[in-house]
């Protein structure tokens, strides 16, 4: 088999198209690279999660508790040493949300959470009793100063 240099040359052209046309496409298809922007999930902190939902700012400069569902439900929320925020449901009728400062086995209530930017907000001053550590949200039907059902808690 006698080859001329044209056949070669020839050869050596397809070939170095098919590598070209082969890195091209894999270039193309390959989803990382450069020319491909990828939507990249952002990690946001609760803290960043609330302050979106509720369009509130929580000032970084204040402690900031996360309060967690002790009742079996999706309830949770929010405390700074100002205020508490809280994503639950709408209590049924004659019920209502209540925030209490726990010292031990004592309880002050800080009274009751209003409706505000899409979830329940309560503004106080934790200064007022700064040896209370622990926060509960209460779901209440009598304003006796008892605890009736415990929703969230946190402590700081």
């Amino acid at each position: 088999m006698n080859f001329s240099k044209r056949d070669i040359l020839i050869g050596f052209i397809i070939i170095a198209l098919i590598i070209f046309g082969a890195s091209y496409y894999r270039k193309i298809k390959n989803p990382f690279n450069k020319a491909t922007s990828i939507s990249t999930p952002i990690s946001i902190s609760f803290k960043d999660e609330f302050e979106n939902n509720f369009k509130y700012d929580i000032p970084e400069d204040q402690n900031s508790i996360e309060l967690k569902d002790v009742s079996g439900g999706d309830a949770r929320g929010i405390a700074t040493e100002k205020e508490i925020l809280v994503d639950a449901a709408d209590p049924s009728t004659g019920y209502y949300y209540e925030a209490w400062l726990i010292k031990d086995d004592q309880a002050v209530s800080l009274g009751k959470l209003q409706v505000a930017k899409g979830g329940w907000l309560l503004e106080y001053d934790k200064n007022k009793n700064p040896e209370y550590q622990k926060i509960i949200i209460s779901l209440e039907k009598i304003n006796d100063n008892k605890i009736e059902t415990k929703i969230l808690e946190g402590s700081f």
